[in-house]
């Protein structure tokens, strides 16, 4: 058993080594492409090393987040959804909500996009200091906390209707946003009247889901 444990450990650590010299390597070979200091990045958030993450997608955003849209340098869709992912990651949250509005203004039929805005935008959001703590000698809630939170809802229940009318299959991430959403209403109060239309939409999706599995279980 323990020489098992051995082998193990010594193939964890062999891989580790592996994966930093090829990503070394190519970071030496294309100094001047971003994708490969994202996966650096993604190494290093890893081995937790958030200072070191945070300089890699710092040079990898310098790369092209000011070129114009049209420019081929810049990374493809996937690679930038990536990338704000491992931004979030790293606790680099205003970055991150730079890059995936650049994204929504290309594809505003991004579920993904959509729903990690509203996530990027409920953790600034976090940052802030309470609202207990957050008020003036008046006793007004914080404006721009508030402010944060109304986005991340309006973000997340867009992804939320977008998911509905294309059929995206990603379970987890649904139920995440509107886990988020549910958290954002009993902070802020019900949402305005024609975004509970569209919360109570995609609730309906889920229980007509619901009845359909259950109709296939007694077929069956």
């Amino acid at each position: 058993m323990q020489r098992r444990t051995t082998n193990s450990r010594r193939w964890e650590e062999d891989a580790e080594a592996h994966c930093e010299a090829l990503v070394t390597e190519a970071c030496m070979v294309a100094p001047n492409c971003p994708e490969p200091l994202q996966t650096l990045a993604s190494v290093r958030i890893s081995q937790e090393k958030l200072a070191d993450a945070r300089s890699a997608l710092t040079r990898s955003l310098e790369m092209w987040q000011d070129l114009p849209p049209e420019d081929t340098s810049i990374p493809d869709f996937p690679t930038r959804i990536s990338l704000s992912r491992l931004l979030m990651e790293a606790e680099m949250e205003a970055e991150a909500l730079t890059v995936l509005e650049r994204l929504v203004a290309e594809d505003d039929s991004s579920v993904e996009a959509w729903y990690l805005g509203g996530w990027c935008l409920e953790l600034l959001a976090g940052k802030m200091l309470p609202e207990d703590e957050a008020t003036n000698g008046e006793g007004t809630l914080n404006v721009e906390r508030t402010k944060l939170r109304k986005g991340s809802r309006d973000w997340l229940l867009n992804s939320l209707k977008l998911y509905t009318l294309l059929d995206y299959e990603d379970e987890r991430l649904k139920e995440h946003a509107k886990e988020l959403v549910a958290g954002l209403n009993q902070e802020l109060g019900p949402p305005p009247d024609d975004e509970a239309e569209e919360e109570e939409d995609w609730e309906n999706d889920d229980d007509e889901e619901e009845e359909e599995e259950d109709e296939e279980m007694e077929e069956a």
